[in-house]
């Protein structure tokens, strides 16, 4: 279920970096940006003595995230080829939901859990807004 779940949000990031920017053939939104949902796909390189203590920091925080009426997917992904290598994919319904999770009482707590365990700091995160293509 996880590599599904990878697979269509790595999808998303394609698609929304493939749109027709011109407009033709193509419905130009009307709703601010903000409003739209909020993709991210966050690059994490953990030390190897805290892969372990990250995996568990990590499901706390997630039980918590996905109790959020903004938050519809809250996941984590481990590199086949490096146990130390994790991608972090949340898809938030908007920024502001997104915003007010990370002002949440187990957001804060997985940020101290987790504050010194990663490797290198976070350098390539990819940030996606998308939104339903109106026909």
């Amino acid at each position: 279920m996880k590599k599904v779940l990878f697979v269509i949000g790595c999808g998303l990031i394609v698609l929304s970096s493939c749109c027709n920017k011109s407009g033709q053939g193509t419905s130009q939104a009307i709703a601010p940006k903000d409003s739209f949902e909020f993709v991210m796909n966050i690059p994490i390189k953990i030390k190897p003595e805290y892969v372990s203590a990250y995996k568990k920091a990590f499901e706390k925080c997630q039980a918590g995230s996905l109790q959020e009426a903004a938050c519809l997917d809250y996941a984590l992904f481990q590199s086949y080829t490096d146990s130390t290598e994790f991608h972090l994919f949340e898809r938030w319904a908007n920024k502001a939901g997104h915003l007010a999770h990370m002002q949440t009482d187990h957001f804060k707590v997985y940020r101290e859990e987790t504050g010194n365990m990663n490797d290198q700091p976070k350098s390539k995160m990819m940030i996606t807004y998308v939104w339903p293509i109106a026909e």
